[in-house]
């Protein structure tokens, strides 16, 4: 089979598994779900996606081989990417719970902007012009996302309003004992829910922007050399005991175990969790055919068919300016991996720089060991 056909099935593979994790997360965490409790079903998908990693690894190796070349700030590091990455995984999927598949995706657009900043701020990479025209796009997206947010939530409180009035027929009499009450009940939900969400959206991209920088530093310099799968091994169980905190903390009710079962929750974890590796093995295959530039392109765009599914299968409403500003996003992230996959004379420098101070490192950490020995 020629790389050009595995390309499209391994494209088709990843978007269409990734759109299908999302709408079940969706239908069992929704407003209308069988299990709303996102933190509790986080954890224990994660738990079952780490025990599936370390099969395929083993698999693999015929013995887990990690754990014996990882030193004690090589576990501190992992255990501190597998903390962000458990709250950021729960936390994005409680905010699915308040906020469409559409809404939370057009939200994760401005990931790239969150991911630059933080490199900046981390002294990870220095400005340019393609830097500053992403962030240029992403500022703009960001705007208009906002103003589509505002004008929908708008929308959606005149639409519970006009269902109200039909029921019960007194369209905002003043005088009239408790009719406003039950008016602006449900517009100050609709509204409540939404800020809820966008909030727990913006904070879970705040959380994904440091554990990117996280995963940079340890990846530049640090003495851990781990594939996907072997990380994910060792990251995941950690995620899934953040996330049962956090269900032990926030949702209780979660742990019924007849509600759990009456949910169907066994079979909705296993195909989540063989959808996640599906996911991972496909991602994996795909850097290995094509390249790293071609694997940010394609997930910058793979928010698209998310998008659409939303629509397709919740019939949500996408405001102009919010499809506007999802472009701009886009259009930000595809300039950011041009900027980082094609490197200015600035940017030479400043690896070569980094480097050096990386060997620095290197030989000192070297001398340390020595020293030790005798």
């Amino acid at each position: 089979m020629s790389w050009r056909f595995q390309m499209v099935g391994l494209v088709a593979t990843w978007w269409s598994i990734s759109a299908a994790i999302t709408l079940g997360m969706k239908y069992t965490v929704g407003n209308h779900g069988s299990y709303k409790f996102p933190f509790a079903l986080t954890a224990m998908t994660n738990g079952v996606c780490g025990s599936l990693a370390f099969l395929v690894c083993y698999c693999q190796k015929g013995r887990f081989w990690a754990a014996a070349n990882l030193r004690r700030i090589d576990v501190i590091q992992l255990v501190g990417l597998g903390v962000l990455q458990g709250m950021e995984i729960g936390m994005s999927n409680k905010a699915l719970a308040f906020l469409s598949v559409s809404a939370r995706t057009i939200l994760n657009s401005m990931s790239v902007f969150f991911m630059m900043i933080s490199a900046q701020l981390w002294g990870l990479e220095r400005m340019d012009q393609l830097r500053a025209l992403s962030a240029a796009f992403q500022v703009l997206g960001g705007f208009l996302n906002g103003f589509g947010a505002t004008h929908a939530t708008d929308h959606n409180a005149n639409s519970t309003m006009q269902d109200v009035h039909g029921v019960h027929g007194v369209p905002g009499v003043h005088g009239v004992p408790g009719v406003h009450g039950v008016h602006l009940a449900p517009v100050s939900a609709t509204v409540h829910r939404q800020i809820v969400g966008t909030l727990l959206q913006l904070a879970t991209l705040l959380l994904a922007s440091q554990r990117w920088v996280m995963l940079q530093f340890i990846m530049q310099k640090s003495n851990i050399v781990l594939g996907k799968l072997e990380l994910s091994a060792l990251i995941m169980p950690v995620t899934s005991l953040v996330c049962l905190a956090m269900a032990a903390a926030f949702e209780t009710p979660a742990f019924n175990l007849s509600l759990v079962l009456s949910a169907g929750l066994p079979r909705t974890i296993v195909l989540i969790a063989c959808g996640i590796t599906v996911l991972t093995v496909a991602e994996l295959r795909l850097v290995h055919i094509s390249s790293a530039v071609a694997m940010q392109v394609l997930g910058t765009l793979h928010q698209i068919p998310l998008v659409i599914a939303g629509v397709v299968f919740f019939h949500d409403a996408v405001e102009r300016a919010s499809g506007m500003g999802f472009s701009c996003c886009l259009l930000g992230a595809l300039c950011y991996a041009l900027a980082k996959h094609n490197p200015s004379p600035a940017d030479d420098a400043f690896r070569e720089q980094q480097g050096t101070e990386l060997l620095t490192l290197h030989r000192d950490d070297v001398e340390q060991h020595k020293d030790h020995d005798g």
